[in-house]
């Protein structure tokens, strides 16, 4: 008797979740996607700066804006690009990430009015690092750490 109760349950549990995703247009498991790549601090932040500087932007660059590993920054990007939120441009020996065209502006807009210490922060060393550039040429990293440095 337990088992059909279980599957009645079940039964009701995957109507329900069919339901649901023909109210989102059949886009649920996206969405689901998009949630779950942002609920990290480092990918949310790193969307963040994408959003809000809106051009490409190499992964040094943001290893530098956001004062993390090379591994974890490149981990991060690869999740919000699977998630459909970036895209990829290799360049020679840089990769470059920036948002993509299509995302819905509820997510956008929601990224963008976010407020915080850790945001800013993240932002003015974008800012700083993307100075460096000459003519929108991406200054090798361990001399713009130094240049950085110096800066302070």
């Amino acid at each position: 008797m337990k088992m059909k109760i279980r599957l009645s349950a079940a039964a009701a549990d995957a109507a329900a979740a069919e339901s649901a995703s023909a109210d989102f247009g059949g886009k649920m498991k996206e969405i689901i996607e998009v949630f779950k790549a942002l609920s990290d601090e480092t990918r949310l932040r790193l969307f963040y700066l994408l959003n809000k500087i809106k051009k490409e932007v190499a992964v040094c660059e943001l290893v530098d804006s956001v004062e993390e590993s090379q591994y974890n920054v490149s981990k991060h990007l690869h999740i919000l690009e699977s998630a459909g939120l970036l895209r990829e441009n290799r360049s020679g020996r840089w990769v470059f990430y920036a948002v993509k065209e299509n995302i819905p502006v509820e997510v956008s807009g929601v990224i963008a009015g976010l407020k915080g210490e850790k945001f800013d922060l993240d932002y003015e060393r974008l800012k700083k690092r993307l100075n460096l550039r000459k003519n929108d040429e991406i200054v090798a990293c361990s001399i713009a750490r130094e240049l950085m440095a110096k800066k302070s």
